[in-house]
């Protein structure tokens, strides 16, 4: 006998067992995209190499180090060319933006998507290389209202996934007219220590002095007193975040300023955030973050344009609910239709088509089996209610049984829906 063939490290199989919970996290991140305006957008799950290089910047580890490199099949150039799965969507999303002529639309656009990125990164819990990802952009708003307003949609998210305890880390990392000096002020300081870096940090202090704030072997003594971004902000900078605390206390929205919150990504300016659950902070502990990126517009081909987004991993997002001990379900009960006449299965299932025109979750027993059997196996599979089904009954009647309470009682098809609860 072969062996079993497994599946690639540092991914992971969404099982039924899981499905529940997924459901639930990816149907609230629907929900609020439609509550708080946002119109739906999809990109290829592969870009060009150059698409990641230039808007995620070269020093950066999605593009230095965790970038999963595909090539195409022999043939044109267009099929030589040098592919890669998506490691995050903002760029895509601002590719797709300019390729089909969003500028002129009225604006700003809002845009969301849930789907699957690519990381080759050291797996670890809660880490996996291939991972989902719920992210909402706004491009073409320049103000301190929109920061606000989308990490208050952040704290919703989590709030209404029953993760308690999240705090929103925020920091303003200035635009291009202050930021150089304070690029100028951290190589300067991290200089002065520079046999205290790591190799990477060292490398990185050439290439983005920022990212050596963002490297995971940062000495905490060292960051400590490290240059602030707020110390070097230009007035408008300034300005602008100041605006962005108000609004997040009137909002009452739970949150701390972050000197150390730079994102690993080039492209960020001015507003930058991560969300943690208050007390477990660390790389591998943020459950999404995101910022604002004024820039990447233009430097994508486009003229001058604000964007701001987030990106939170679903991932992430259902293992702290399980850590908390949240049971997550999705949608309506399921509901299993069952009935001791094996000569009636085409009535079993013309009731479980009536049912499920009326949107619920029907699952049907086609077996022989005695009616404790069906009805055993209908609670193990999870369903809260059983529609018992007999020919011999009046028409339209049919038996409703409560698997939990373990009561039943005759009751009309038509009232079915109307009776179910979770």
């Amino acid at each position: 006998m072969s062996r079993p063939v497994s599946a690639p490290r540092g991914t992971r199989d969404l099982l039924p067992k899981d499905g529940p919970a997924w459901s639930r996290v990816e149907e609230i991140a629907r929900d609020l995209s439609s509550r708080y305006g946002f119109d739906r957008i999809e990109t290829p799950l592969f870009e060009r190499i150059e698409l990641f290089s230039r808007g995620l910047g070269e020093s950066s580890d999605a593009v230095e180090k965790e970038m999963f490199r595909v090539s195409g099949a022999a043939g044109g150039v267009e099929e030589q060319s040098e592919w890669a799965l998506r490691p995050e969507p903002t760029v895509g999303i601002v590719r797709a933006y300019l390729e089909h002529g969003m500028h002129v639309l009225p604006g700003p656009q809002r845009l969301w998507m849930i789907g699957p990125m690519f990381r080759y990164d050291r797996p670890q819990a809660g880490r996996f290389r291939q991972f989902v990802q719920w992210d909402v952009e706004v491009i073409g708003d320049p103000g301190p209202m929109v920061d606000a307003e989308i990490i208050e949609l952040g704290h919703r998210f989590y709030a209404e996934a029953g993760v308690t305890d999240v705090i929103a880390y925020v920091n303003s990392i200035g635009d291009a007219t202050c930021r150089p000096g304070y690029r100028a002020a951290l190589i300067e300081y991290f200089g002065a220590h520079e046999a205290r870096l790591t190799d990477d940090s060292r490398r990185r202090l050439r290439v983005n002095p920022l990212r050596v704030l963002d490297g995971k072997d940062l000495d905490p003594e060292l960051a400590a007193g490290a240059p602030r971004s707020a110390d070097h902000l230009c007035d408008a900078c300034r300005a602008h975040f100041a605006a962005v605390q108000a609004l997040l206390d009137d909002l009452g929205v739970r949150y701390e300023v972050d000197n150390r919150i730079v994102r690993g990504l080039d492209y960020y300016t001015r507003t930058t955030f991560e969300f943690f659950v208050a007390g477990r902070r660390g790389q591998q502990q943020a459950l999404g973050g995101g910022g604002r990126y004024d820039g990447l517009v233009e430097l994508l081909g486009g003229s001058s344009t604000p964007g701001i987004g987030f990106g939170i991993g679903i991932d992430r997002t259902v293992l702290a609910a399980a850590e908390q001990g949240v049971t997550l379900t999705a949608g309506t009960p399921l509901i299993a239709v069952v009935g001791a006449d094996t000569d009636a299965l085409a009535f079993r299932l013309k009731v479980a088509a009536i049912l499920r025109e009326e949107g619920l979750r029907v699952r049907v027993d086609g077996s022989s089996r005695k009616l404790g059997r069906q009805l055993e196996s209908a609670a193990k599979l999870g369903a809260r209610f059983a529609v018992l089904v007999d020919p011999l009954l009046a028409d339209g009647i049919v038996i409703l049984r409560d698997l939990e309470a373990s009561e039943q009682r005759e009751i009309r098809l038509d009232e079915v829906p109307g009776a179910i609860t979770m």
